[in-house]
């Protein structure tokens, strides 16, 4: 995954393994499941309750392979779904951020105009400013409601730039740049807001959840001869649905999690203004 690391002003934006998550947070929850099932199945591979339903008494090679199709289509499409998602959010809001910063140098191009520039500047880090704690606050709130027509932000930094003054071929050029970033900056945070407003739906992850559960299950009852074989299937089963949950639920919510978008290049954008 790594090699799809996206970078903005040379910092990471995505398939960042945040700080404020240690490992055991991750690897507890994995163990305790597998554990668990490994015990699971010692007790009835032990008791032999299920031994009436085990091996050749039940068409168990039927059921793994219909059922383990349609797990592995179910969750491969989620999968996908999720991932593309996330890609395509950090994919929007690097172009946003790199819009923003166009706008902030093209202001060079502008001959005079010194307080001028400097309100532009003023609205540019206002806008910018407004990202990083209301809206990333709200895109990381299921309850928040996000509007996605132009933000009052967004329309002080059109004033802005439509007070500039064209004295030279040189205003004109650098303006009409700044008018096309403008539209675009506008165009990425609907965008923005609209893949944040989709989500997987409850329902879906209540599927992955209950086949992933019938699943383990499947082979926790199914008695082998060799115990320590059966422990290594269910204990390996565990897992992959495990960490497979916990990866289409983290790239579902992709602001909160071990693996985020992470707001330091916009913090670093919105410093950049004070130098």
């Amino acid at each position: 995954m790594n090699e799809g690391k996206t970078t903005i002003f040379g910092m990471p934006l995505t398939s960042e393994t945040s700080s404020r998550y240690p490992l055991f947070n991750t690897l507890f929850p994995l163990i305790a499941s597998t554990g668990g099932t490994v015990l699971l199945t010692l007790w009835f591979a032990k008791t032999g309750v299920t031994a009436d339903v085990s091996g050749d008494n039940a068409p168990w090679e039927e059921f793994y392979s219909v059922f383990g199709m349609i797990y592995a289509i179910v969750s491969g499409f989620l999968l996908v779904e999720v991932l593309n998602r996330f890609n395509k959010l950090a994919e929007v809001i690097e172009a946003e951020l790199n819009a923003i910063g166009d706008v902030r140098d093209f202001l060079i191009y502008m001959d005079g105009q010194v307080e001028k520039k400097k309100n532009v500047y003023r609205e540019l880090q206002e806008y910018v400013q407004s990202v990083a704690t209301v809206e990333w606050h709200d895109m990381n709130d299921d309850r928040a409601v996000l509007n996605s027509d132009t933000s009052k932000e967004l329309y002080d930094i059109m004033h802005a730039v439509n007070d500039l003054d064209i004295a030279n071929e040189s205003d004109r050029s650098a303006l009409h740049f700044l008018i096309s970033e403008l539209s675009s900056i506008t165009t990425l945070r609907t965008q923005r807001i609209s893949i944040v407003n989709h989500s997987l739906p409850p329902q879906l992850k209540h599927l992955v959840a209950f086949m992933s559960a019938v699943l383990v299950a499947s082979f926790v009852i199914n008695a082998t001869a060799v115990v320590w074989i059966q422990c290594f299937m269910a204990a390996a089963v565990t897992a992959c649905v495990h960490l497979l949950y916990v990866i289409i639920s983290d790239l579902d919510n992709p602001f909160t999690g071990f693996w985020t978008i992470n707001i330091q290049p916009l913090i670093e954008l919105q410093n950049s203004f004070d130098r």
